[in-house]
């Protein structure tokens, strides 16, 4: 006779207050990954430049990486109020922005070592970000709203 196994089914809630902790330190971590990240590809490649010959700085870096992390954050907050798998979408959400955020990249001219360096920033942002949210901004639950009690009993 051969058992199946019932299929569980969680519930994901995102907490919003643990989201405003988080996010503050996604927002730090992301900004300090990418300070280190501008700091390594200056002192190997040379200076980063955007066209028309702008250098970017520690301010510009830093400055779009925590405004990334607070916009990730709300995003994330709003999908968690408005879906039941918070997490799976805010993946696909974010996999899209990533792939958005490389065309201001392409528009502005940035070509070479600059180019290659403002993607892998973006990447680096982004991994930051989704993982910190997701990982330690939502809780998730059972069928029954309560932790560990799944269809099936125990």
């Amino acid at each position: 006779m051969e058992r199946t196994a019932t299929k569980t089914l969680r519930l994901e809630r995102v907490l919003v207050g643990r989201l405003l902790r988080v996010g503050s330190l996604a927002a730090l971590l992301s900004a300090g990954a990418n300070a280190i990240v501008l700091a390594v590809a200056s002192s190997l490649l040379g200076v980063v430049v955007i066209p028309p010959d702008e250098t970017v700085t520690l301010d510009q870096v830093v400055g779009a990486s925590v405004v990334g992390s607070i916009g990730a954050a709300v995003i994330f907050a709003l999908i968690g109020r408005f879906t039941r798998r918070p997490v799976r979408i805010f993946w696909g959400a974010a996999a899209v922005g990533l792939l958005l955020s490389f065309v201001p990249i392409a528009l502005a001219g940035a070509t070479g070592s600059s180019a290659g360096t403002l993607a892998l920033m973006h990447v680096v942002a982004a991994a930051t970000n989704v993982g910190l949210l997701t990982k330690l901004g939502r809780k998730e639950q059972g069928v029954l709203g309560r932790p560990g009690i799944w269809r099936g009993g125990w």
